[in-house]
């Protein structure tokens, strides 16, 4: 059975951190610390235990060149160190200098090593403690000589130097998880000014923003935050307008459709008041419907769903194909030049164009020319028209939801037309924008990347 995780948390996580980095580090410090401590103290240990037994070695073999020396009296004439043991092989008999300690106390291999006539040391144990063993050979006395010196000072020094070590790297790692800890919690400060901000933009406190900070990284955080509350609390806005933009728009038709209908049913014996209800509800319903579908395109863009699968379109074909299904006149199309082909959705780029030509008709006494080149990696796509032209001032405003140039009473349309041509380019990588023409009318043009027609199925 397995257990659920738990997280730890950003402050334990940063505060383990910082102990574990603090433990390795110290552990490391420690380690080779008491590694080079030893080799010098142990290098030292055998030096001197090295001299000291050569010396004491010297003496004794000077002694028994004496004549009539006795060796138990030469070993009791040697001052060794205090608890040394000196250990003496001659014809053929073991001699030591501790009634307690013998043979025993020199290990087998230096005996053979010393036997043989060469001199060694190595490690061994005296009285259950680490001890230092020295062998040389005496040949001018025909015997070989063993001191063996204790170095459990030297084991304390080393077990005390370790316990030392151990409570500092113990000590460092205590400390780095207090500094992480006090680390963590500046880290996670500013995020409580976050936490606590958004929990007031969620309840509906859009004005609400990150003070200013003279930290240069935290700089960036609050500006990113505070630019991302201003683009929300502006959609926020703009959804209030569209919301109350829809309503007003499908309050209209829907109230002349209502008229119509009651003047249907009080004038019913009345043909020519039956007809013009009629022709005022049919165009209402139109009316209606264009704005729905207008809403529902608008609809699907927002929510990033494409209407249908996207091709190599060529933009002359399009304007010329659109231009007959709408039963324009093709002079419309200001001649045939170099084939421009875009990456795109057939439909919605035709739709876009219709957009753009009722636009004209509506707002612009009819379209006078359309139009499309190349330049460079983007294809033009331009409709003029024959009105009075739109304002400077006016001409970016436009292109949103419900926007109309002049007054809205004055004019006729949803105001939806070109938000959607807007948002249709923008979906397609493209942009679009209005200007002045040579005749003073308007001028549309939509800029979309140019493609080669292998990308799709060209038209």
């Amino acid at each position: 059975m397995r257990l659920p995780s738990r997280s730890l948390g950003l402050r334990n996580a940063v505060t383990l951190g910082f102990g574990a980095l603090a433990l390795v580090v110290s552990l490391v410090l420690a380690v080779g610390t008491y590694l080079t401590a030893r080799y010098y103290l142990i290098e030292q240990r055998e030096q001197a235990a090295a001299r000291q037994a050569f010396a004491d070695a010297s003496f004794v073999r000077d002694g028994l060149l004496t004549s009539g020396a006795q060796v138990d009296d030469v070993l009791a004439a040697t001052s060794p160190p205090a608890g040394a043991v000196i250990v003496l092989k001659r014809a053929g008999q073991w001699y030591s200098s501790s009634l307690s300690e013998g043979t025993q106390t020199v290990p087998a291999g230096l005996r053979a090593t010393v036997v043989a006539g060469e001199a060694g040391s190595t490690w061994g144990r005296l009285a259950d403690e680490p001890a230092l063993a020295v062998g040389t050979p005496l040949p001018a006395v025909d015997a070989a000589f063993f001191e063996v010196v204790p170095a459990a000072e030297l084991s304390s020094t080393l077990r005390t130097l370790a316990l030392a070590l151990a409570g500092f790297a113990a000590l460092t790692t205590v400390g780095g998880a207090l500094i992480g800890r006090a680390a963590a919690r500046r880290v996670v400060a500013p995020l409580d000014g976050i936490a606590s901000a958004s929990a007031l933009i969620a309840g509906g406190e859009l004005r609400t923003r990150l003070g200013a900070t003279d930290d240069p990284d935290l700089s960036v955080i609050v500006g990113s935050f505070n630019s991302m509350v201003d683009a929300l609390q502006e959609r926020h806005e703009r959804d209030a307008r569209f919301a109350a933009d829809v309503s007003h728009e499908l309050r209209s038709p829907v109230t002349a459709m209502m008229t119509a209908v009651e003047v249907l049913e009080l004038g019913a014996d009345d043909p020519a008041r039956r007809r013009q209800s009629t022709q005022l509800l049919r165009r209402e319903v139109s009316r209606l419907r264009h704005a729905l579908e207008q809403l529902l395109a608008l609809g699907r863009l927002d929510a990033g769903v494409d209407e249908g699968e996207r091709q190599s379109v060529e933009l002359g074909d399009l304007v010329t194909n659109t231009l007959t299904l709408t039963r324009r006149p093709a002079a419309l199309l200001d001649g045939a030049g170099e084939p421009v082909w875009v990456h795109a959705d057939k439909g919605a780029l035709r739709r876009t164009l219709v957009n753009l030509l009722d636009n004209a008709d509506v707002h612009g006494r009819g379209a006078t020319s359309a139009s499309v080149v190349r330049d460079g990696r983007w294809g033009l796509l331009t409709v003029e028209d024959a009105g009075p032209g739109v304002p400077e001032r006016e001409r970016q405003r436009i292109f949103e939801r419900f926007a109309r140039s002049g007054s809205r009473a004055a004019r006729p349309g949803t105001g939806l037309g070109l938000s959607l041509v807007a948002e249709t380019i923008r979906a397609h990588g493209g942009d679009v924008w209005c200007e002045g023409s040579a005749t003073g009318g308007a001028r549309f043009v939509v800029r979309l990347p140019v493609v080669d027609p292998a990308v799709g199925d060209a038209t």
